[in-house]
């Protein structure tokens, strides 16, 4: 395998997003511009004729991410004219299919939909296929959730029923999901429907053909952020789309990716040279946003190991910063703290509110607390997004109708029910 290496300092920039064609995979730490790396690259290809707008296809992970890589597109090259295609893999894989049925575009199982129809599968299941442990929960709302998931999980990975049948044969407790997934796979083509898993899959199979081909050779040049969190169905479909021109570059850190529980296969950073011999791997080598107190602390936090493609030691920003960990008894407590200090930020240190962020660990836990406390201080902010079911007299209705449904308090297993 011969991997070109090649560090990039920010003064290197110009001659390396000149250099276009071929596979390349962009690998770098936090703060060193990646995603920046790309939008240039694009404006690169426009800007100088390499190609037009409607043959470079951009693609990533999720919807917000894709509106915001077209709008700092456009901003690089100019709204005017037709668009760059910058689209997620799912929303990219839903058009290829729609245009092959000439016109008829798939309708994807919406994650209640798709619980509902595995239910309705495990209902009619022979107790006597599967493992004594799992019997008594078959017809459970918790055990369809957890084996809905698993099945999306093998359509990002492209196993088929006959693969998940041959890895049954050496894990005893699986031995009733092969049939399943088949009756599952054959449910979705009776009924004309799909999930976000098997899309992908379709899309796949349908990049193997002919009119597939025919469909996407208009691109010469196809770009991916975040190749760290790829399934290996999207892997594969960035592949297949690059395939006749051979011009594909990726961006990503093994150290960021997030969404293994998604399907996301980190490996796929490491495996991009292995799967295409001839591959740059372009490490950009400084990073513009992260200073070395935040690198030192990541890196404690990181330090059981080195990860399959990685870009090894990144210089960090110049200026300063720190990390601090405060401990709170209270919700409450925890948001006026946080409130004041953004506060103390933009009007003593003079910070522009945009440039402050807030993590939490998931939608549920703090944001709708914080949220009351920054009102409160009349600092403009993103309200977090609202979910019906969230609200306090939507949620008392929703979890007297699942004690009424299924016997017991809300994520309590019952047997047989």
């Amino acid at each position: 395998m011969d991997v070109r290496e090649i560090r990039v300092e920010p003064e290197d920039w110009p001659e390396a997003l000149a250099d276009t064609d071929g596979y390349q995979i962009v690998v770098a730490g936090p703060g060193t511009g990646k995603t920046e790396f790309l939008v240039r690259r694009v404006a690169h290809l426009v800007n100088s004729g390499r190609a037009r707008r409607d043959e470079i296809v951009v693609m990533c992970f999720s919807r917000r991410a894709a509106a915001d890589l077209r709008r700092r597109i456009d901003q690089a090259i100019g709204a005017q004219g037709v668009p760059v295609d910058t689209t997620t893999f799912h929303s990219l894989a839903l058009r290829l299919l729609e245009t092959a049925a000439d016109g008829e575009r798939p309708v994807p199982l919406t994650t209640p939909e798709q619980v509902g129809v595995v239910a309705e599968i495990l209902a009619e299941e022979d107790p006597k296929s599967w493992p004594v442990t799992y019997r008594g929960i078959l017809t459970t709302p918790a055990f369809a959730t957890e084996v809905a998931d698993f099945l999306m999980r093998c359509s990002e990975r492209l196993l088929t029923p006959d693969d998940l049948e041959d890895r049954a044969a050496e894990r005893a407790d699986w031995r009733g999901l092969p049939g399943l997934y088949r009756r599952y796979l054959e449910h979705l083509r009776n009924t004309g429907r799909t999930d976000y898993g098997v899309l992908l899959t379709q899309a796949v199979a349908l990049l193997e053909t002919e009119e597939g081909r025919r469909l996407v050779s208009r691109y010469s040049h196809v770009l991916v952020d975040e190749y760290q969190d790829t399934s290996p169905a999207q892997a594969r479909v960035a592949d297949m789309l690059a395939a006749p021109s051979a011009n594909l570059t990726v961006a990503g850190d093994p150290y960021q990716s997030i969404y293994s529980f998604r399907g996301a296969e980190l490996r796929n950073v490491a495996d991009f040279s292995r799967k295409h011999p001839d591959a740059k791997r372009v490490i950009l080598s400084r990073s513009f946003r992260v200073p070395e107190e935040i690198f030192e602390a990541a890196l404690r936090v990181v330090s059981s190991g080195e990860l399959p493609g990685a870009a090894g030691p990144v210089e960090p920003a110049p200026h300063r910063g720190r990390v601090e960990a405060f401990v709170f008894d209270q919700e409450a407590a925890e948001a006026d703290w946080i409130a004041r200090e953004v506060e103390h930020a933009i009007e003593i240190d003079r910070v522009p509110p945009a440039a402050i962020a807030v993590l939490v660990r998931s939608k549920k836990e703090l944001l709708g607390e914080l949220s009351r406390a920054l009102d409160r201080r009349k600092i403009p902010h993103d309200p977090p997004d609202a979910r019906l079911v969230d609200h306090p007299a939507v949620r008392l209705l929703h979890d007297l109708a699942t004690v009424a449904l299924v016997g017991g308090p809300p994520g309590e297993v019952h047997p047989g029910s």
